[in-house]
């Protein structure tokens, strides 16, 4: 409230925010000066007027908080890509091998802090080995003018046993009991047999009525002492489930020119591109987030149709975003990940040692090299053919042509399935199947029986009935190709060349194997 309207949420005044409670307006939030008042969260506010007539009252808007502290946990992705919200107040962030970048756990702890309060945030953080235990640092440990508590590692115990129960997150009840019991600070509970922790619990009792036994109250006091000091998991779940790859940079002076932030998105690319390039895995979505010095973060994003590693490809899509970002008052943090994933397969780099770079990553210049050498004749690539007969669907051109024999038009039926492998030609196959259009229910093909176990089709062909004018005594046949799996699994694509119910003349029709499926 003060950040977005500071004559809202004046220093120099008593202040609380306020909320209708069940019974009547209950103040839930003040400053330092109300505090030093003694007006304190959870008082009606006809008691904290009687305390304090003067005070100044603002209604507490709890969905601009929530967004708030959304908006802070995303921009302390800087620190570590595994965080989420601490109830209403805090946050977490998982940075386990993050401070070396940072030159330790000191200075992480110590750029984060002051950045917080350059954001005219208050500020108390504590780094420990559980979330629990950080959390039990940063709101009752002292933390002096730094603003944070480190517990050294694998000392949990050492570094909260000095801290109040209250530290441990437990229900008023839990805490009142262990108080009677002059258990006030978590060292205390850490010398005292488990087994007496609920049998002094089973003979006291509060005065009030409870919502849980004393046996339960033990029992949650045990579990957050465990948890607290890692003898028990933690259950906490992060915004992200799973961190996508990502590229870090962060600079101690701020980026203002645009120069120098293509020149970091460059850098960027190439780090994220080595990432990918030790999995099998391309980008297809990126996201660049570029984190100003005002707290705000920028957000690029851009896609690919098909999985990419190649950085050049990522600086282009990004560059234009990036031209048109604000950068404010500097840019001093750059991070670039790869949200969405899919398998890219891999490529021969090079086929020599003692080719030249740029033979690594454009094939015509090794194309060339091999047509001067061995003839242009003898060096062919594939290129599409525009037929619907499926071997006749591609020709072999010479390699050093940049000519299409036919220019190839978009199916007007749409995308069809076809096997990776092409007989030719087509193996002739001895098939049982219903008459006149049925689907093969068995087959043999090279001297092998095979059952059918499923079916589709018929996809009907129709032959070039322009490449028979030469020959008026074969007339050509149409063709109705299945795709079928037989009992093992295997997946194959027949077709059946002429029908039944056409010339009589011509014989009945024969089958082929003409491809299979993977």
């Amino acid at each position: 409230m003060r950040r977005a309207d500071p004559d809202a949420a004046p220093d120099d005044r008593p202040l609380a925010l306020v909320e209708a409670g069940p019974h009547g307006i209950v103040v839930v939030a003040v400053n330092l000066l109300a505090r030093a008042e003694s007006i304190r969260p959870g008082q009606s506010l006809s008691d904290a007027r009687a305390i304090f007539p003067g005070l100044l009252t603002r209604k507490i808007e709890r969905d601009k908080d929530q967004a708030a502290l959304v908006a802070l946990i995303r921009w302390s992705g800087r620190y570590g890509p595994a965080r989420n919200s601490d109830g209403d107040k805090g946050l977490w962030i998982d940075v386990t091998g993050v401070p070396h970048l940072f030159g330790g756990e000191h200075r992480l702890m110590g750029d984060l802090a002051g950045r917080l309060r350059a954001f005219g945030l208050t500020v108390r953080a504590g780094l420990a080995d559980t979330t629990l235990a950080a959390a039990a640092l940063a709101r009752f440990a002292p933390v002096g003018k730094e603003g944070f508590a480190i517990a050294p590692a694998g000392r949990m115990q050492d570094a909260l046993a000095g801290l109040p129960v209250e530290a441990l997150g437990l229900e008023d009840d839990a805490v009142l009991l262990l108080k009677r019991l002059g258990l006030r600070h978590i060292g205390q509970l850490c010398d005292l047999p488990r087994a007496a922790l609920a049998r002094r619990f089973r003979e006291l009792r509060t005065g009030r009525r409870r919502t849980r036994s004393p046996a339960g109250l033990a029992g949650a006091v045990l579990a957050r002492l465990d948890a607290a000091l890692g003898r028990a998991p933690e259950a906490r779940r992060a915004l992200a489930e799973a961190p996508p790859p990502l590229a870090r940079r962060i600079f101690s002076e701020p980026l203002i020119s645009s120069e120098g932030i293509e020149s970091a998105v460059a850098e960027l690319a190439a780090d994220l591109s080595r990432m990918l390039g030790q999995t099998a895995d391309g980008a297809r979505r990126l996201r660049l987030c570029l984190y100003r010095v005002d707290g705000t973060v920028a957000e690029a994003r851009a896609g690919t149709s098909r999985s990419c590693r190649e950085p050049r490809h990522f600086l282009q899509l990004l560059a234009p975003k990036v031209s048109a970002v604000d950068a404010g008052f500097g840019i001093d943090a750059l991070t670039l990940a790869a949200t969405s994933l899919e398998p890219l397969d891999p490529e021969q780099a090079a086929l020599g040692g003692g080719l030249e770079q740029d033979a690594r990553a454009d094939p015509a210049i090794l194309i060339d090299r091999l047509a001067n050498r061995l003839g242009a004749e003898r060096v062919f690539r594939l290129a599409p053919y525009g037929s619907h007969i499926p071997e006749r669907a591609e020709v072999h051109v010479p390699a050093l042509s940049g000519k299409e024999r036919f220019k190839v038009s978009p199916s007007p039926l749409g995308f069809t399935l076809r096997p990776p492998l092409l007989f030719a030609p087509p193996e002739p196959i001895t098939v049982l199947a219903e008459v006149p259009e049925g689907p093969p229910a068995r087959f043999t093909w090279r001297r092998v029986s095979h059952t059918v176990a499923r079916a589709e089709g018929p996809e009907r062909i129709e032959p070039e009935w322009w490449r028979a004018l030469g020959n008026p005594a074969k007339p050509p046949c149409p063709r109705d190709y299945y795709r079928i799996e037989d009992d093992r699994g295997a997946r194959y694509w027949v077709f059946r060349e002429g029908l039944y119910d056409r010339d009589p003349e011509a014989g009945p029709p024969v089958w082929y194997m003409h491809g299979l499926f993977g």
